[in-house]
């Protein structure tokens, strides 16, 4: 079989779509099918062969400012109407809607290639609608508008797969009879197990230690980083006034003072993994909440290089604040190094944690900072969600997740002549 999959965003831009899209491209080549991508050419990035072994066709494009690293191409485009004639696919796969999906697509119909669709992003959610407009009273306005945008791919589709349950409700209330399917990312499993040691680690990052919680992934507006670093905030505050009471405890009547135990355990710090267009006004918040060493941002690490560090693997916790997430692949990721994630208690993203890492209520930076500090010095929560994660990752393995497409695709070659 030789499956086309159309991305609107593509590297150097690191993001769960891209990741889990070419987890599953590797996982249907090993399976002896054909994948080729289609991204819009950004002049960053033009590597002919992802993985040594997919090729990708990039589509000259221009820049948009509707969301960051969307690109704008011509929807009748007539290179890709010329290589759909000559590759002769049997299925497109679209992971969002935006123009050179919808080029891909009239492409696609006119060589009655059938079309499935994968719900990745909560585009309707306010956080996103408001890189549109800047103003949240335009939101619902901007959201009924998106919906009949999106609705000119769905009716175009033949079959439909999103990798919640939440966003497969959304889905099928929003277009009723869409009836998705319900798949969800994958990753390959085995990857994450070879890392750094600690040991090498902490040559890379002498201040690393057993108290580091990480974030991975963008910074943007969406993410709530803000939440994060107020609950660091709530957490150095608490940290300081331990130490006085622990240094007033142990003073001697002539002024001096014993340790009871390390001076202080560590101090939990955050790392965060990633860049975006907020990345700036993140730096400034930590600045002005006196958070120093506490919060590192170490910026965009290819993501190769971040797994074979052992930063997440080593990590005491993975923890995100964002309530905008359909099926975050930070998340997953977590899950399969091993360690606990902490994060919003909002539909999606609950999916992800159970047993394995704790919730908290959306927003709540108190809830959020009394989590951390729960998994940072509680060693019996810790073991028995780490022991959780390590059971729980096998659900995410790539090549399961490939075989259900499989099937999918199978389905829609077979019947596909219906949508034309």
């Amino acid at each position: 079989m030789k499956i086309a999959i159309a991305f609107e965003i593509f590297y150097p831009v690191v993001n769960g779509i891209i990741t889990s899209g070419q987890n599953l491209a590797e996982n249907l080549v090993e399976q002896g099918h054909e994948v080729v991508f289609f991204a819009p050419d950004t002049g960053e990035f033009r590597e002919r062969l992802i993985a040594g072994r997919i090729p990708v066709y990039y589509i000259k494009s221009l820049p948009s400012r509707t969301y960051p690293g969307m690109r704008y191409v011509l929807p009748w485009n007539r290179r890709v109407e010329r290589i759909f004639r000559r590759e002769k696919f049997d299925v497109l796969h679209m992971t969002g809607p935006w123009f050179l999906t919808m080029a891909c697509i009239v492409a696609a119909r006119r060589h009655r290639v059938p079309v499935i669709h994968t719900f990745h992003t909560m585009v309707h959610e306010s956080d996103y609608l408001l890189y549109m407009v800047r103003f949240q009273v335009l939101v619902p306005i901007i959201r009924e508008i998106g919906w009949i945008f999106y609705g000119w791919f769905i009716r175009r589709c033949i079959a439909h797969t999103a990798p919640s349950r939440m966003a497969c409700r959304t889905l099928d209330r929003v277009f009723p009879g869409s009836s998705p399917w319900f798949i969800s990312n994958g990753v390959d499993v085995e990857r994450f197990m070879r890392h750094a040691t600690r040991q090498e680690l902490q040559q890379r990052y002498s201040w690393y230690t057993d108290r580091t919680i990480i974030y991975v992934g963008r910074m943007g507006q969406e993410k709530s980083v803000e939440d994060l670093l107020e609950a660091m905030a709530l957490l150095a505050s608490v940290d300081r006034g331990d130490a006085a009471a622990r240094q007033a405890a142990s003073a001697n009547p002539d002024g001096s003072t014993d340790t009871v135990g390390p001076t202080a355990t560590a101090a939990i710090q955050l790392v965060l993994v990633g860049d975006g267009p907020a990345e700036e006004r993140y730096r400034r918040h930590a600045r002005k909440l006196g958070l120093g060493n506490r919060v590192r941002f170490l910026g965009r690490i290819p993501h190769e290089e971040l797994l074979e560090s052992g930063l997440i693997q080593h990590a005491r916790a993975f923890v995100t604040a964002s309530t905008t997430e359909n099926q975050p692949m930070t998340v997953i990721e977590a899950i399969c190094c091993g360690i606990p994630a902490i994060v919003p208690d909002v539909a999606g993203i609950d999916e992800l944690v159970e047993e394995n890492g704790l919730r908290f209520p959306a927003h709540d930076v108190d809830a959020l900072a009394r989590a951390i500090h729960t998994i940072c010095s509680d060693d019996e929560v810790h073991g028995a969600c780490v022991a959780a994660t390590r059971t729980r990752r096998r659900r995410y393995d790539g090549l399961r997740v490939a075989q259900q497409f499989l099937r999918l695709y199978s389905e829609v070659v077979a019947d596909g002549t219906g949508m034309f």
